[in-house]
């Protein structure tokens, strides 16, 4: 016996169900499209904001650069001439002359200092008493060790006769013939090559600048408010001669900034400008703020409104789906309705190899009406239900059961009308038990016509026939009841 093939429904529209799908897809990629672009024109902002914080911090480093040549230059101008002075007449040479006359007026310079050549302070425009010996120190030290040192800058000191941080610029002395008569020596206030630069309208509250010396140490170094520092140790690689831009975390206060340099190979000094990164991102944070605040806005309203579209959309195929169920869906026995069983044999029949395979099996209750107007209908919607179950466990698999009206059914075959004999008998073995309803019981009998496509049929002829044959199968029964009555009464 074949298995009974799942008949094709007549489709409903399919534009619920693809939108119903489309909507969330289409909802997804709006939203890509909106976070990469606003993510997108986000980094284009800042990558903007930091190179005009480079150009900034190199301009800064360029104007830094100039100011510290200066400043160096216009204390060199003083060793020189002291130096000059001092070597034309050791003998008749006065400083406080030089001092009174304006010559060394430069307004950072702390002092200026003659050191004979056994180290010892000759002359100085501070006051001071006693013997002063600076033979250890180093900027005195480098003179005397080597004839060509030039301008030596020293490493910042506590100065013996101003008891103050200084830098010592110094100049080596020479005889007429030449060997070593000491150093004049010009202590500069090293708070003056950054205090005297730093203002915050250019470098921001969180900005630096600093001078440093390629020996490893720091001449002056300013950042915000705080007083400059001086003296301190260079961190390891705090200057990269490969890098002359960067940003970094600064090791001295952990402030990130954007960091430009400069090198003066003439003094072995690099002065360095950093900007704060978050100063200088400050306001494209808030840019950012408002850009992220209202992509996130723009992306609730999307979900919210897709997720609105959908439940309706969802609302919509329900609202669908039950039509159809009531349009295809017997209420009573929750069988197949007349139109639906109808629509299904016609799709069989329809089918090339129909002829001789699609059948169907008539069923009518007998006597029905007469247990409706004896019992009620209330009975009689139990029972048509009660036999609707039986038809539906006995074809599971392998037909389509409708109910056509009152107490008609329709059993379609399209897989073998071979099988209707088969599946006749068992639906009148299951109708053979009587029907339970509100603990009584009524047995139901059916008269059944069994019918095969025959080549020309349509679906509505295939029906008359079985209705047919179902029609003589009564006729029949009911004299098989007539002649069984009559044999009583003789008896």
């Amino acid at each position: 016996m074949g298995r009974l093939r799942i008949l094709p429904t007549r489709m409903w529209p399919r534009a619920p169900h693809r939108a119903f799908v489309l909507l969330p897809a289409l909802t997804v990629l709006i939203l890509a499209v909106l976070w990469v672009t606003i993510l997108l024109r986000l980094r284009i902002e800042k990558a903007a904001v930091m190179h005009d914080t480079q150009v900034a911090a190199r301009t800064v480093a360029g104007a830094l650069d100039t100011h510290m040549q200066k400043t160096i230059h216009d204390v060199d101008m003083i060793a020189l001439l002291v130096k000059y002075g001092f070597e034309s007449s050791p003998d008749t040479f006065d400083l406080r002359k030089y001092q009174a006359h304006g010559l060394i007026t430069a307004d950072t310079a702390l002092q200026v200092t003659l050191a004979g050549a056994d180290g010892h302070v000759i002359a100085s425009t501070i006051p001071f008493t006693g013997a002063v010996d600076l033979s250890d120190r180093e900027h005195f030290r480098v003179h005397r060790e080597r004839s060509d040192a030039g301008l030596f800058l020293s490493q910042p000191v506590i100065g013996r006769i101003s008891r103050q941080w200084s830098i010592q610029a110094t100049r080596r002395i020479n005889r007429p013939d030449g060997s070593f008569g000491g150093v004049v020596i010009v202590s500069e206030n090293p708070a003056w090559l950054t205090d005297g630069f730093y203002t915050s309208a250019a470098l921001g509250e969180h900005g630096m600048i600093a001078v440093l010396s390629s020996r490893g140490f720091v001449l002056s170094r300013r950042a915000g408010d705080q007083p400059s520092r001086t003296g301190d140790a260079l961190p390891t690689r705090y200057i990269d001669p490969n890098q002359k831009d960067a940003v970094f975390a600064d090791p001295f206060d952990r402030v990130e900034r954007v960091v430009a340099s400069r090198e003066s190979k003439r003094y072995g000094l690099t002065v360095m400008a950093g900007l704060s990164v978050d100063e200088a991102l400050d306001d494209y944070y808030k840019m950012r703020r408002v850009y992220m605040t209202m992509a996130a806005v723009i992306s609730v309203i999307l979900v919210g409104l897709s997720t609105w579209i959908a439940a309706l959309l969802l609302k919509l195929l329900n609202g669908r789906e039950q039509l159809r169920q009531l349009a295809h869906t017997d209420r009573l026995t929750g069988l197949c309705n007349r139109g639906r069983i109808m629509d299904l044999l016609e799709e069989a029949v329809a089918a090339p190899d129909a002829v001789g395979r699609v059948g169907v099996i008539f069923v009518d209750l007998d006597r029905f009406k007469e247990l409706n107007d004896t019992f009620g209908h209330h009975l009689g919607d139990a029972i048509l239900a009660a036999i609707a179950r039986r038809l539906l466990d006995v074809t599971d698999g392998r037909a389509q059961v409708g109910r056509l009206g009152g107490d008609e059914f329709l059993v379609v075959l399209d897989s073998g009308a071979a099988a209707a004999p088969g599946i006749a008998a068992d639906i009148m073995a299951a109708l053979d038990t009587p029907v339970t309803v509100h603990g009584n019981a009524y047995r139901v009998c059916a008269s059944l016509g069994i019918a095969a496509l025959q080549p020309g049929e349509r679906a509505a002829d295939l029906v008359k026939t079985a209705d047919r044959v179902m029609y003589d199968a009564k006729e029949r029964s009911r004299a098989t009841h007539a002649r069984a009555a009559q044999k009583a009464l003789v008896t």
